[in-house]
């Protein structure tokens, strides 16, 4: 299901792409160093195609605060990097401590899934103790 966004007045509308990027950033935020997520984690979390976040990583504009680097493809290969290309990518990986195997790709136990990072399932069960 897409994310909604609800306007006042003229009812829900589908979320265009720059108005994903405040909640992609946000996300990214809680990206610890050292660690890495998937465009499908996050895309998940937005309901929408995994290319339609890594086009959001391009339209960061501001990559050190919102470190889009820490986004990889699924199966631990870097992907696009719009800042310099995948070698700055995988350097700027490298500096914080990130793993990678003999083909290039991130090691799996540097990758965390978002509703990992975001502790979904308490989330779940604190507001299931709320319908109580």
């Amino acid at each position: 299901m897409p994310l909604l966004l609800v306007d006042e007045g003229a009812g829900a509308s589908q979320a265009r792409l720059h108005d994903l990027l405040p909640i992609v950033k946000a996300l990214l935020s809680l990206i610890p160093a050292g660690r890495v997520t998937t465009y499908s984690s996050i895309s998940r979390l937005l309901g929408v195609h995994p290319r339609v976040v890594g086009r959001l990583m391009a339209l960061n504009d501001e990559p050190i605060v919102y470190p889009c680097h820490r986004v990889v493809r699924s199966d631990g290969s870097l992907g696009g990097y719009s800042r310099g290309g995948v070698r700055v990518k995988r350097r700027l990986l490298e500096l914080e401590g990130v793993g990678f195997d003999e083909r290039g790709r991130v090691r799996r136990e540097f990758i965390v899934d978002m509703k990992e990072v975001l502790d979904i399932q308490s989330l779940e069960a604190w507001g299931q103790g709320l319908d109580s």
